[in-house]
């Protein structure tokens, strides 16, 4: 009975939305880091790798683990390569990958070192043309394996054939550690982990062949970096993201006139159809919906006062789906005013 009664319910959000149209907006989310608005230039480098003698652990740990032996080593740059691209698409800074004669070295592990020294962090920054210095500090990856089987049973002329097929799971945890050294201050902007899983799986007909189907761990290995890096670019910098919003695009002849003008972004004339329908209506769903458009169209042009304003009137005309937009309007006026802290700039326009 509660399956029936979930079903039922997910049937009726669902023909509710789709009864809704969708626009699409543009945005700056700002950064879960707040960095000096000071701080406008990148140096990036790896400090990952263990001394020479140190290294005998991580290679036995690489043969018996699975992941190969120099997989970390190689793939450590790729985190590198993906936090430069995010961040070579931020408004803010720009990046660039470190030249020094210095050895740095790490642990090898996930564990991260101790810091640099502010001297060695100084010398690079000044000879990389630098406000800050941001060093993987760890990098590590796990590998697990797994292969199961079972028959199928596939229809044949004449009859029926039960085959057995054997599937591989291949799965690749990654974790990065970050340091952003800020010399001019001498501190250490963000010190952050964080870890991402990759899993591939494929088939065959013996244990040999499915492992032989899976994709090349290393290459999984990088993606991961990647991602990760690029991962961590998304949190110290504002990123461009786009979202999508619903609203009622049918009900009225004006509704239905405004979602033309919405997907023209002509908003100045949705918002004259929708507010003369507003002020003129005696049916109070409809003015619901037409104050929960006007809302959608003032923040389609950045004006979150009105839209604020609008979605108001649209909880007091009982609009079940206004609560839920007035949330996401107020969470979009804080991250305007975080936006506008981390760009050191207060007439910088969304």
């Amino acid at each position: 009975m509660r399956g029936i009664l979930n079903l039922l319910f997910f049937v009726a959000v669902f023909t509710l939305n789709s009864c809704m149209s969708t626009a699409t907006l543009d945005l700056i989310k700002p950064a879960d880091v707040n960095i000096s608005s000071e701080i406008k230039h990148f140096a990036v480098i790896q400090r990952n790798e263990a001394k020479k003698g140190d290294k005998l652990a991580k290679r036995v740990e690489g043969l018996f683990s699975g992941e190969g032996i120099g997989t970390d080593k190689r793939s450590a740059g790729y985190a590198l390569n993906g936090l430069i691209l995010q961040l070579s698409r931020s408004p803010r800074f720009t990046i660039k990958s470190a030249h020094t004669t210095l050895e740095l070295y790490g642990t090898g592990t996930r564990k991260m070192a101790e810091p640099l020294d502010w001297y060695v962090v100084r010398e690079i920054c000044e000879s990389n043309n630098a406000d800050a210095l941001i060093v993987i500090e760890a990098f590590d990856s796990d590998v697990r394996r797994n292969v199961s089987e079972r028959d199928v049973t596939r229809k044949v002329s004449g009859g029926e054939v039960t085959e057995r097929v054997y599937e591989s799971r291949l799965r690749v945890d990654v974790e990065v550690g970050w340091r952003i050294y800020y010399p001019d201050k001498q501190i250490i902007v963000d010190n952050y982990s964080h870890q991402k899983s990759n899993t591939r799986r494929a088939s065959g007909d013996s244990e040999v062949q499915s492992r032989r189907n899976l994709p090349g761990l290393e290459s999984i290995v990088k993606l991961t970096a990647s991602q990760l890096g690029e991962e961590y670019g998304r949190r110290i910098s504002p990123s461009r993201v786009t979202v999508k919003r619903l609203y009622y695009g049918s009900g009225s002849s004006a509704l239905k006139q405004g979602k033309q003008k919405i997907i023209q972004k002509n908003y100045d004339e949705a918002i004259g159809l929708w507010q003369n329908e507003y002020e003129f209506t005696l049916k109070q769903k409809l003015k619901g919906k037409c104050a929960y458009n006007l809302a959608l169209a003032y923040e389609l042009k950045g004006d979150y006062k009105n839209a604020l304003y609008w979605i108001e009137q649209a909880i007091q005309n009982q609009n079940k789906k206004a609560r839920r937009y007035l949330n996401i309007l107020q969470e979009r006026v804080e991250e305007e005013r975080r936006l506008k802290d981390q760009m050191g700039d207060e007439d910088f326009d969304f």
